[in-house]
């Protein structure tokens, strides 16, 4: 798999374009490359994204400029971009953080209907 391809294929899916990029790097911000610097280094990447070792740093992310983001996802080995929407700017209060029974699910959302 090509990882600049993959990438270039997530962020469209996710609506967006290489312009809305604020920045590739590490999900926490220390790390960061603008997309015309980031385009370089994921273009030379070709990596297997099947089953057995996680290639691609777990905390690469792609940061939008509307606060939404990809994060990679792995499992046993296999890996892909996942999308983050943008947070909302205002929520709704909230009681419940566990299960009280098995019929809600286990998102916050879903706990507390």
């Amino acid at each position: 798999m090509h990882l600049l391809e993959e990438t270039l294929r997530a962020i469209e899916e996710s609506g967006h374009t290489p312009d809305d990029v604020l920045y590739v790097g590490s999900e926490d911000g220390r790390l960061q490359l603008s997309w015309n610097h980031a385009e370089p280094v994921l273009k030379g990447v070709c990596y297997d994204n099947g089953f057995g070792a996680q290639e691609i740093a777990s905390d690469l992310c792609v940061r939008f400029k509307d606060g939404a983001m990809l994060i990679r996802c792995e499992y046993d080995g296999a890996e892909w971009w996942r999308h983050i929407p943008a947070p909302a700017t205002h929520g709704v209060s909230f009681e419940y953080v566990a299960q009280t029974n098995f019929i809600r699910g286990n998102r916050l959302a879903d706990l507390n209907k």
